[in-house]
């Protein structure tokens, strides 16, 4: 059985009683336990991305299927799309819950819900600029395939993957360094690699659909990568950045760590990887094959053999 969580660590209920130090160290993280709802879920979350990998390798390889689903095409897309959306966060929850605490989840859940959140609303709003240059992420806006919006700018959907993938994200860093600046900056990182396959599935740049354009946001002002100008990762980088430090002194650290959480990052990453292999968009495959690896290859290298992508008993 996993220990409990440290409790020599600051959390939202005693933080006047202990400030943490960004340059001191922490105690490993304990494994944390696998329920029987997390698989369900995680099969749930897994067969969404296979249903929409599925439907547009068959729109390919057989056009005259659009004949078919075209009325209903439009279900076809949104259902799984927002599956796979609903189910991310609830993972995260699933992971992390028991082992936290429910005091400390529903922090992290609020935290990085409303940090991320903020951020897309302060971007998409262009509420903040230097010259054109809007912050955090640079100009952009989404589209209506994630569905209904908050003030009409920013999908319901968005703040909790925001949650979500940082939460995983952090549980990786946590495992190649005790050393908080390290590891702070590693899960922010990793967080920001995730967009390199993201972005240029999801913008539409470049990419063809039998039934045309489906696009979740766009750059109007466009970039350098696939429609994306730079200040977006700079953005992304910050905005986890802030995210995990608000997990760290606030939340009082992640005690714990998932044997499944390799698997879960991987297959948010899969999912955009995938389409781009679809769509033919060879450098963004290499970009965002690569970037997904270098958490691997760092967990590889300081874990070595008991490195683990599955759970041994998977």
């Amino acid at each position: 059985m996993p220990s409990s969580p440290h409790t020599d660590h600051a959390g939202p209920e005693n933080l006047a009683e202990e400030q943490p130090q960004l340059f001191t160290t922490r105690t490993a993280p304990q494994p944390a336990n696998t329920s029987r709802l997390f698989i369900g879920a995680l099969a749930l979350f897994a067969g969404s991305i296979a249903f929409s990998v599925l439907g547009m390798l068959l729109l390919q390889l057989v056009p005259a299927a659009l004949s078919y689903f075209g009325p209903y095409l439009g279900t076809l897309i949104s259902a799984p799309t927002w599956t796979y959306m609903s189910m991310l966060p609830v993972l995260a929850i699933l992971m992390y819950g028991s082992e936290l605490g429910w005091k400390r989840m529903s922090f992290f859940v609020v935290w990085g819900c409303v940090a991320g959140g903020a951020s897309e609303l302060i971007g998409t709003t262009g509420l903040f600029a230097i010259g054109d240059l809007v912050l955090p992420f640079g100009q952009y806006e989404y589209t209506s395939w994630l569905g209904p919006k908050f003030a009409d700018h920013v999908p319901y959907f968005i703040p909790a993957s925001w949650f979500a993938m940082s939460i995983v994200s952090f549980d990786l860093a946590r495992r190649l360094s005790d050393t908080r600046w390290v590891y702070l900056l590693v899960a922010a990182t990793f967080m920001t690699l995730w967009d390199v396959s993201l972005d240029p599935a999801m913008n539409g740049a470049g990419a063809q659909y039998a039934v045309g354009s489906v696009t979740f946001w766009s750059y109007p002002q466009g970039g350098f990568y696939y429609g994306m100008p730079i200040s977006n990762w700079i953005g992304w980088l910050a905005v986890s950045y802030v995210i995990m430090l608000g997990y760290e002194y606030l939340g009082g650290g992640l005690d714990t760590y998932h044997p499944w959480a390799p698997a879960v990052y991987l297959l948010n990453c899969l999912f955009p990887l995938l389409i781009l292999v679809m769509q033919g968009m060879t450098i963004a495959v290499f970009w965002g094959a690569l970037a997904t690896a270098i958490p691997f290859l760092a967990l590889w290298r300081v874990s070595g053999a008991s490195f683990r992508l599955f759970p041994a008993n998977a």
